[in-house]
C-alpha cells in the first residue's frame, strides 16, 4: 500500500510538473511580496564557481545548480548535507543520522572527490570528505546561495575537484536582527538556535549559537536503531570596509559532538553500541581589494584542527567473533591564496598562488601508527577568458602543483562556449585532474598502504542552456572521465589500494518553471555509469545508483509557503542479493512555513512522509547481505522563530 501511495504521489508531482512546462504563464507576474527575479529564475543568477569570477548562469561554461538563500529557508533544512540531496545528480551516502559523519561521502558525477568553498576558500583536509564538513555547518540562514558545480575543475580548485565543486556564498548583513528559534520533532529532536546579525558605519557582523540533541531512531518497519548527538556549533562572521575598494573578513566555525550510533543488523549481533566525538575548528581571513576599474585581488589566510575519536564494535572477519577498535584523528591544516584578476581588452587573466600544510596524527588504541606526518602542497595556477566575439568565449587554464611526497604535476582545462542565440548557451570542455593519497590512505593502521600512487585522469564534456521565456529553462550536459590508477579500497585486506583504471560517462537534464506568481516546479534526471575496474564493480561496486530523479513543486503567498521534495534512486543493487534494502526508492519531503506575523514564524518539517524502507549506506562489500545502516521512516519537525 504504501509503494501505491508513494508511487501515486510521484505520478501527481510529474503531472504538476508537466502541467506547469505546458503552460505559458504569459499574462502572470510575480506579487509584490515574491522574491527577485534571480530567485525565481537560476539562469538569471550570477555564479562564480566555474571560472572563479562572475558570470551569469546561462552564459556559464559549465554544468552549475544554485540552491539559493530563500531556497533553505523554505525547506527548513537542516544542514548541508540535506539540502545537497535535493541537488540533480547529488548523491549521499551516510551511516546514521548521528555518527561517524568522517565517513559520509558526496558523489557528484559518479566520483566523491569533491571539493567544498565558503566564499571561494577551500575547507577540505587531508583525509577529511566533503560530506563530514558539510555535517559540521548548521548557520543555514547566514547562506546566500550554495553553487554546485558538476564536473571536473582541478585546474582552479586542485585534488578532490576531480567529482565537482560545492561553494557556500554567505550573506552580508545589513541593520540589525536577533532571531531565537526553537524545535522539536520525533526520535527525541531538539533543536534550539541564536542569532545576531547587522551592520552599521563599514563592519558587518553575524554569530550564532544551535544546539542539536537527538535520540533513537524507528525505521519504516517499525524497528528501533540506538543512535544519539548531542552537538553544538558557533559560528561568527566579522567584516570591515575598510575603504571603498577594501573590504576584511574574519570568519570562525566551531563544531562539537558526542555521537552514538548501530546499524540495526549490529544490534542483532549483539554487539555494543559505537561512541565518539567530533570536533571541528576553522578560521580564516580574507581580504578582498578592488584596485582599479579592471584590477582586483583576493588573499587569505586560513587554519583548521579536526578531531575525532571513535570507538567501533564488529565481527572480525577472519576469526567471526566480536572486536573492536579505537581510533584517534588528528589533522591540522594550514592554507594561503591569493587570486589576483585583471581584464586586458577581449581578456579576463586569473592567477593565483595557493600553499597547503596537513599536520596528521593518527592512534590506533595505543599504538601511534602516524605521529605528526605533514603533507605540503604549491599551487600555481592561470586562466585566460578571452572573448573572440561577442558570442563566443575561449577559456584556458593550467595548474602546476608541486607536493612534497609526490612532485610535481600539470593540470590543464580548456572550454569553449558559444552562444547560439540570446537566449541559448552551449559549451564543450576538457580538463586534467592529478589526486595524491592522503596520509591516512598511505599509513592508517590496517587501512594504510605507503605503496599507493597517484591518480590522474580527464575529463570531457558538453552541455546547453535555453531560456525558453515565461518562466521555463532547461540545462543538459553530458560527461565523460577516464581515471589512472584509480584510489580505491580492497574488502578483503581492509587496504587502501590502486583498484585499476576507470572510465565513467552520464548525462543530466534540469527543466525549471514558474506557473504563476505562487507555483514553481522542477525535475532533474541524472545517469551515471561508472565502469568496472580491475578491483572494483560498476558504479562502486553498485553503490551508486544508475538513475536519480529530483522533482520540487514550491508553493507561496504572502504568510504561507511549503515545498514537496521527491528523490528517486533506480538502479542501486549493491555488489550482491540483499546488499540494500530495495534497488528502487523513492524518498519523499514536506516542509510549510507560515508567518503568524511581521516577527513570528512557525514551520513544519515532515521527511519521508510515505515511510519508505532504504538504506544510503551499506557493509556488504566485507561483510554479508543485510548488512546496511537504516534511514529514519516518516518523522516530523515542528518549530518557532522569533526575530527583534
Amino acid at each position: 500500500m504504501t509503494n501505491y501511495i508513494s508511487k501515486k504521489i510521484v505520478m501527481n508531482v510529474t503531472a504538476a510538473l508537466a502541467f506547469g512546462v505546458a503552460s505559458t504563464g504569459g499574462g502572470h507576474t510575480f506579487a509584490a511580496d515574491a522574491d527577485s527575479a534571480a530567485s525565481e529564475h537560476m539562469l538569471n543568477e550570477t555564479v562564480v564557481t566555474a571560472t572563479r569570477t562572475p558570470n551569469k548562469e546561462l552564459k556559464t561554461d559549465a554544468n552549475v545548480t544554485v540552491i539559493t538563500g530563500k531556497d533553505i529557508e523554505r525547506r527548513h533544512y537542516t544542514d548541508l548535507t540535506q539540502a545537497l540531496r535535493d541537488v540533480p545528480g547529488v548523491t549521499v551516502n551516510q551511516y546514521a543520522p548521528a555518527g561517524y559523519n568522517n565517513s559520509s561521502k558526496f558523489y557528484i558525477n559518479g566520483s566523491e572527490d569533491v571539493v567544498l568553498l565558503i566564499d571561494g576558500v577551500r575547507q577540505n583536509y587531508a583525509g577529511g570528505t566533503s560530506a563530514s564538513l558539510a555535517s559540521a555547518m548548521k548557520d543555514l540562514a547566514g547562506i546566500d546561495r550554495i553553487e554546485v558545480l558538476h564536473g571536473s575543475a582541478s585546474t582552479l580548485y586542485g585534488s578532490d575537484a576531480k567529482g565537482g565543486v560545492i561553494n557556500i556564498i554567505t550573506k552580508k548583513a545589513q541593520g540589525m536582527k536577533t532571531t531565537i528559534g526553537i524545535g522539536y520533532g520525533s526520535y527525541s529532536r531538539q533543536q534550539y538556535s541564536i542569532a545576531n546579525a547587522g551592520g552599521e558605519n563599514g563592519w558587518d557582523w553575524r554569530v550564532k549559537y544551535q544546539k542539536d540533541k537527538s535520540g533513537d531512531f524507528k525505521d519504516a518497519h517499525g524497528d528501533t536503531t540506538p543512535s544519539k548527538l548531542d552537538a553544538n556549533s558557533v559560528g561568527l562572521h566579522l567584516g570591515k570596509q575598510l575603504s571603498k575598494a577594501s573590504y576584511l573578513a574574519f570568519n570562525l566555525r566551531s563544531y562539537k559532538d558526542s555521537d552514538r550510533y548501530q546499524a540495526l543488523y549490529e544490534k542483532r549481533q549483539g554487539l555494543n553500541v559505537n561512541r565518539g566525538n567530533y570536533d571541528y575548528l576553522d578560521g580564516d581571513l580574507i581580504w578582498n581589494v578592488q584596485i582599479d576599474d579592471t584590477t582586483k585581488n583576493q588573499m587569505s589566510v586560513s587554519r583548521s584542527k579536526y578531531a575525532y575519536d571513535l570507538t567501533s564494535h564488529y565481527i572480525d572477519w577472519w576469526t567471526l567473533l566480536p572486536a573492536q577498535s579505537f581510533d584517534e584523528y588528528d589533522i591540522q591544516t594550514w592554507r594561503f591564496s591569493d587570486q589576483f584578476d585583471k581584464k586586458l581588452g577581449d581578456h579576463l587573466l586569473t592567477a593565483g598562488f595557493e600553499f597547503t600544510k596537513d599536520d596528521t596524527t593518527i592512534k590506533n588504541g595505543s599504538i601511534v601508527s602516524i605521529d605528526d606526518r605533514t603533507l605540503i602542497n604549491r599551487s600555481f595556477y592561470l586562466q585566460d577568458q578571452w572573448n573572440i566575439l561577442p558570442t563566443l568565449k575561449l577559456t584556458a587554464g593550467i595548474r602546476h602543483d608541486s607536493n612534497s611526497a609526490f612532485g610535481s604535476h600539470n593540470s590543464p582545462s580548456v572550454s569553449l562556449g558559444y552562444d547560439i542565440d540570446p537566449v541559448t548557451h552551449a559549451y564543450v570542455s576538457y580538463s586534467e585532474y592529478f589526486i595524491t593519497p592522503t596520509p591516512n590512505q598511505l599509513y592508517a593502521p590496517i587501512y594504510g598502504n605507503a605503496n599507493l600512487k597517484p591518480e590522474s585522469g580527464n575529463t570531457r564534456e558538453i552541455g546547453i542552456a535555453r531560456d525558453f521565456g515565461r518562466g521555463l529553462s532547461l540545462t543538459a550536459s553530458y560527461f565523460k572521465r577516464h581515471s589512472k590508477n584509480r584510489i580505491g579500497y580492497h574488502p578483503m585486506t581492509y587496504q587502501n589500494i590502486n583498484v585499476g583504471d576507470e572510465d565513467a560517462h552520464g548525462w543530466s537534464l534540469q527543466l525549471a518553471k514558474r506557473v504563476d506568481s505562487h507555483w514553481r516546479t522542477r525535475i532533474g534526471y541524472t545517469q551515471t555509469h561508472v565502469g568496472k575496474t580491475e578491483q572494483r564493480g560498476a558504479n562502486v561496486d553498485g553503490y551508486l545508483p544508475s538513475d536519480q530523479w529530483n522533482i520540487g513543486v514550491d508553493y507561496r503567498n504572502r504568510d504561507f509557503d511549503s515545498s514537496l521534495l521527491a528523490r528517486g534512486m533506480v538502479g542501486r543493487p549493491g555488489p550482491v542479493s540483499g546488499a540494500f534494502p530495495t534497488d528502487n526508492y523513492w524518498v519523499v519531503d514536506l516542509a510549510m512555513n507560515y508567518q503568524i506575523a511581521d516577527a513570528t514564524k512557525i514551520y513544519l518539517k515532515a521527511n519521508n512522509i510515505f515511510n519508505q524502507f532504504y538504506a544510503e549506506h551499506s557493509n556488504v562489500k566485507s561483510g554479508g547481505p543485510g548488512q546496511w545502516w537504516t534511514a529514519p521512516g516518516r518523522n516530523f519537525m515542528i518549530g518557532v522563530e522569533q526575530s527583534f
